[in-house]
């Protein structure tokens, strides 16, 4: 029987764990029986894609270590293809990894490729551009924005920024336009267009949302006032923001948003510049990934 080809892909300085001796837990986690593997560091950015798009017909599965910006760059490289992504969470959010209930331990994250199963899921796009959890506009994207500009990682400094925006960003006036229906004009603090359930860091913003279900869950936000906060942040850390009158929930293969001018974007946690206008969409069943429950 041949052995399964796997390529590790390893972002030397996603989150917070030393990754020189990945390949210390690879070995005592898959030994050398079943699988033929490669092990290679990511670069510069924009590299994972690159590798990952080399590794196409070449291996069987490819497997990203990383935060969720280095699983969005290896799917760039694999969409479409019978080349399966597996998910090494390594990062800070993890929240791909959350939804999925894929181990955010390395041994048992390893482990799965073993014991998972290949699921194919939906993926989103933003004027063009690859999401596979979320994208958005408002405190998310401009959170994102922060957060990247700061070498401190983990939950506490992402809180420190979205409290900060909570108090200080000023809400757009934008039309959404849902399936070419007619346009919902609105001043929300946020809108997150979800694939998976989750920004990371098990903070649900769309608990009804699917992977596997052709569709995107956009999830309008008003801004809670000061009291109601504790409460919010309590529903949104256990699952149950959907009973929250802040926010709309609306599910849409394909959805418009015109805002007043280009700005931020959130893609996956990555701050991306983008035009006034926004075009987001779903592709269905577009990327195979190793999963444990589906």
């Amino acid at each position: 029987m041949s052995r399964k080809r796997i390529l590790f892909i390893v972002n030397p300085i996603s989150g917070h764990r030393d990754k020189r001796r990945f390949g210390e837990s690879v070995a005592g986690s898959l030994g050398d029986r079943e699988f033929a593997y490669e092990i290679v560091f990511t670069e510069r950015a924009g590299h994972a894609t690159d590798l990952a798009s080399a590794a196409v017909g070449k291996y069987d599965i490819v497997a990203a270590a990383g935060g969720d910006g280095t699983l969005n760059e290896v799917a760039r490289g694999l969409l479409h293809s019978d080349t399966a992504m597996a998910i090494i969470p390594c990062g800070s959010g993890n929240g791909l990894a959350r939804c999925l209930h894929i181990p955010l331990n390395t041994h048992h994250a390893l482990r799965l490729l073993k014991t998972g199963r290949i699921e194919s899921i939906d993926t989103g796009t933003v004027n063009g551009r690859l999401f596979l959890s979320v994208a958005g506009i408002g405190l998310d994207a401009q959170t994102a924005h922060d957060f990247a500009q700061d070498p401190r990682r983990g939950f506490v400094t992402y809180a420190h920024y979205a409290t900060s925006n909570y108090f200080h960003l000023k809400p757009q006036t934008v039309n959404i336009t849902f399936d070419g229906r007619e346009p919902l004009t609105c001043q929300p603090m946020l809108i997150t267009f979800a694939n998976s359930n989750q920004f990371g860091y098990n903070a649900v913003i769309a608990p009804h949302a699917s992977l596997q279900d052709g569709l995107l869950d956009a999830c309008i936000l008003n801004r809670p006032p000061l009291p109601a906060i504790p409460a919010f942040v309590g529903m949104l850390m256990h699952g149950h923001i959907d009973r929250s009158r802040y926010l709309t929930e609306i599910q849409s293969a394909h959805i418009t948003v015109e805002r007043p001018s280009a700005g931020v974007v959130n893609i996956d946690g990555e701050p991306v510049i983008m035009d006034a206008t926004l075009e987001v969409g779903i592709v269905p069943k577009s990327l195979r990934i190793v999963t444990p429950t589906l």
